[in-house]
C-alpha cells in the first residue's frame, strides 16, 4: 500500500485523531471518577452498616458490559470469561441486595 492509498483511506474514515484522543481521555477520566466515587460511597455504606451490594452490582455490571463489547471486537477468551464473570457477579450482587432489603 503506497502513501496515497493510506491517505485516501484515512480521509474516508472521517475520524479526527484529535477528537478520538479527547473521547478516549474523557472516557478514562470518567472511569477514574467512577472508581473514586464508588470507593467513597462503598466505604461510607460499610462504615454506616448499610448494604453495599447495590454499588457492587453496578460496578460489576459496568465491567461485565465493557468486556462484552471488548469480546465483540477482539474475540479473546479472556474477554469472554471476564464478561461472563462480571455479569454473573452483577446479577448475584443485585439479587443479594434485593434479598437483604426486602
Amino acid at each position: 500500500m503506497d502513501r496515497e492509498e493510506i491517505l485516501r483511506r484515512n480521509k474516508q474514515t472521517q475520524q479526527d485523531e484529535g477528537e478520538k484522543f479527547i473521547e478516549d481521555r474523557s472516557r478514562r477520566m470518567g472511569e477514574i471518577g467512577l472508581g473514586i466515587f464508588f470507593i467513597l460511597l462503598w466505604g461510607y455504606k460499610t462504615w454506616k452498616g448499610l448494604p453495599g451490594q447495590d454499588l457492587l452490582a453496578l460496578f460489576w455490571g459496568y465491567l461485565g458490559l465493557g468486556y462484552i463489547e471488548k469480546y465483540r471486537y477482539y474475540k479473546t477468551t479472556s474477554s469472554l470469561v471476564s464478561a461472563i464473570c462480571g455479569m454473573i457477579a452483577a446479577v448475584a450482587f443485585a439479587l443479594s441486595y434485593v434479598i437483604v432489603t426486602w
